[in-house]
């Protein structure tokens, strides 16, 4: 069994809402705890981290969100 690898989150961003970014959360693993929340974020995406290359549908779950 391949073990996942841990990423760390972006410890360089500086924004109040880090906590609410994918990075942060997937680090804090949102995606095992809340998978349905987490397939909310990223369900028909609209954005992707420039950091971390995620995608979400909000830009405000992103770092450094560019549009796709």
């Amino acid at each position: 069994m391949m073990q996942e690898a841990t990423k760390q989150h972006n410890v360089e961003c500086t924004a109040d809402t880090h906590n609410e970014h994918l990075c942060y959360l997937m680090f804090d693993g949102l995606h095992y705890s809340q998978k349905e929340h987490y397939k909310a974020m990223v369900k028909d995406a609209n954005f992707r981290c420039q950091y971390c290359a995620r995608t979400a549908k909000r830009a405000e779950n992103l770092c450094a969100p560019i549009p796709l």
